[in-house]
């Protein structure tokens, strides 16, 4: 674990898209990259030996981003090894805190229901009758005793 952490670190400090795009071109075609480079995307060879070399442009990676066998595909490829992850992984962890996020906002609206139920004088909400939750049977089930018990020991006055 602390392996991966130090890795992600250097990567965020010393690893963007053209780093990316340079491993990427060379993983693809580990034989003659600028030549297929070039044919790939229309770039010219100074261009193509600068993407191989990890010193492309923002012209080139624009180019890169609108050319049809490039494109949104490519960027996010590109995107996932400059962050260390991948595009799954990052929608997956977006939905877990999409639910974290949804369970605390219906937590909250159960909470201000519960709050206008007492402000309303409704207390059909609140689970039980015309007594309120502060109540002697509330305070009685709180305290372990029986409503008989209760009035035994707090006689009415």
């Amino acid at each position: 674990m602390q392996i991966r952490e130090n890795k992600r670190a250097f990567r965020e400090a010393d690893f963007g898209l053209e780093n990316a795009l340079a491993g990427y071109v060379r993983r693809r075609w580990p034989d003659k990259t600028i030549a297929y480079v070039q044919h790939e995307w229309g770039l010219t060879e100074s261009e193509a030996s600068k993407a191989v070399y990890a010193q492309a442009s923002k012209n080139t990676l624009n180019k890169l981003l609108h050319h049809k066998r490039g494109g949104l595909a490519l960027f996010i490829e590109l995107a996932a090894d400059v962050c260390g992850t991948t595009l799954e992984r990052h929608i997956k962890t977006q939905a877990e805190r999409a639910a974290n996020e949804r369970r605390t906002w219906e937590a909250e609206e159960r909470r201000q229901q519960t709050l206008a139920a007492l402000v309303s004088g409704d207390r059909s909400d609140l689970g039980g009758g015309s007594e309120p939750p502060w109540g002697r049977r509330a305070t009685d089930a709180r305290l372990g005793g029986s409503r008989a018990e209760t009035a035994r020991l707090n006689p009415p006055e």
